[in-house]
């Protein structure tokens, strides 16, 4: 699984009864479409917002949030056969930047 390690974490409140409330945080974002035909149109990706947890020695992807994110054939012109690219392209999409991008082999919930 590529990652995109986040350079402002995504937040999501959690509202606590009538007058509390409390935010957590995802550190990473990962980028999945079930469908591109180059040259289309649009293509839809599912974006997910998450943390990499470790229990038992095992990692996994912990998702937080969730976004869907459409983009044009004009705006993917750049990515290729390297994925990282798309993972920059959404974030600009989203008015964000990731500091780094790494691999690995997790499991998540979609």
């Amino acid at each position: 699984m590529l990652l995109g390690k986040l350079a402002t974490p995504a937040t999501k409140v959690f509202q606590n009864g009538a007058f509390g409330s409390r935010i957590e945080t995802a550190d990473y974002m990962v980028v999945s479409t079930k469908r591109y035909v180059i040259g289309d149109g649009i293509t839809e990706f599912d974006v997910r917002f998450g943390n990499v947890i470790t229990e038992n020695g095992k990692e996994r992807f912990d998702i937080l949030l969730r976004e869907h994110v459409e983009m044009s054939s004009e705006e993917l012109i750049s990515w290729g056969t390297d994925d990282s690219v798309l993972l920059d392209l959404i974030a600009a999409k989203l008015n964000t930047t990731l500091t780094d991008k790494i691999f690995k082999d997790l499991h998540f919930t979609y």
